[in-house]
């Protein structure tokens, strides 16, 4: 794939004594597929993982082999080799399942979590809250950890999201509801506007009707006995946001950026890995993915092949040559200045992947991407 094997050693080192790997980076790097790709690595070589993806497309699914990919562990099929000693499972991050999930946790007692599930107020909230996504992924994470059923766990975050707002995200969540209570208050139709199913709206019509007859007093009940049911889960949060930022910067975990290279991304990345140091994360890792495979043979044998052809032909291909050349010279540039920016005790591995031919699309094609992540037969 274009590089030596002392990169790919290196990452299988760094991945050996780690239980959590967060894949960072921009939005269409190719974040979710290179993270099933090192989790079909990590499983060929004898680990029990599991990937967790955000990403609503059914694209990590398919190429994956699964024809439903949702918050159920769905495994995936490995090569049957004696060497295989590992197992995969993928998931689909499901927030508003985690979200419920978490109000049976904390909720006092089984009447006061079914009391909260029902409620108009939760079902108007929980399934669209602008930010929850980010919170029940790591909430996710959290569960799954806890479980310890998985030797490691791979997590896609999600694109376009700063890593800032990811670890903001369990504080901003419980501040969403505690004040969310009193703007619903001044403004009842946003509940309305929230409702994801006709059979919320029409619970919350018959809600939000008593406002003009009784100068909303049935409304603030209804947000008061909300407030209070929900105490009890605000003070969950608060717990899980301690145990996931120690999960986070535990040392059996690993940060792996995802970036490709071209001079913009290379400066966003490495302002990324500034972003992290600043909260006190460190990357581990940095996967310059998409670069253009070496060309053909030189001239030489390139004129050889080429001499029967057409001299419209021969021209075409030698300037599509070249302009290949052109962007092989501007990509090694861009990654000599990322390897350069990398320096220090705490430097990452930086690890360059090329591009596949085809777009990702089969678990043949994870595979290759493995390879090329790990090296060896994978």
């Amino acid at each position: 794939m274009g590089r030596s094997s002392s990169y790919t050693s290196s990452l299988a080192a760094l991945l050996e004594a780690k239980r959590l790997v967060v894949l960072v980076g921009e939005g269409g790097v190719g974040k979710t597929s290179t993270a099933a790709a090192l989790a079909y690595g990590q499983a060929l070589a004898g680990r029990d993982v599991a990937v967790l993806t955000v990403d609503p497309a059914p694209r990590l699914g398919d190429a994956l082999g699964i024809s439903k990919l949702d918050g159920a562990p769905c495994r995936v099929a490995l090569p049957a080799t004696p060497n295989t000693a590992g197992s995969l499972v993928a998931m689909r991050l499901d927030a508003k399942h985690t979200f419920d999930r978490m109000v049976e946790r904390y909720a006092p007692t089984r009447d006061a979590a079914e009391a909260l599930l029902r409620h108009p107020v939760y079902q108007a909230v929980s399934g669209s809250l602008g930010g929850s996504e980010h919170y029940m992924a790591f909430q996710h994470l959290a569960e799954l950890a806890e479980s310890a059923e998985h030797d490691l766990l791979v997590i896609d975050t999600p694109p376009a999201v700063t890593v800032s707002e990811l670890l903001a995200a369990p504080a901003r969540l419980a501040g969403l509801f505690d004040a969310g209570a009193l703007s619903i208050l001044a403004e009842p139709a946003r509940l309305l506007a929230r409702a994801t199913n006709a059979l919320a709206r029409a619970s919350l019509s018959l809600v939000l009707a008593v406002v003009g007859r009784v100068a909303g007093d049935s409304l603030k009940a209804d947000v008061g006995e909300f407030v209070r049911l929900f105490s009890d889960i605000l003070a969950g949060l608060e717990d899980n946001t301690r145990t996931i930022n120690n999960l986070l910067r535990s040392r059996q975990t690993a940060f792996v950026m995802i970036t490709r290279p071209r001079d913009g991304d290379v400066a966003r990345a490495i302002a990324l890995r500034k972003e992290l140091a600043g909260v006190g994360l460190r990357i581990d890792a940095i996967v310059v993915n998409r670069l253009t495979p070496p060309g053909m043979p030189p001239l030489p044998s390139r004129a050889e092949r080429l001499a029967d052809a057409l001299p419209q032909v021969n021209s075409a291909i030698r300037l599509m040559e070249r302009e290949m050349d052109s962007l092989r010279r501007t990509e090694a540039k861009a990654l000599a200045r990322l390897r350069a920016a990398m320096v220090g005790a705490d430097a990452p591995v930086v690890i360059p992947l090329a591009s596949l031919d085809v777009d990702v699309a089969t678990l043949e094609d994870i595979a290759t991407l493995a390879r090329g992540l790990f090296g060896g037969a994978q």
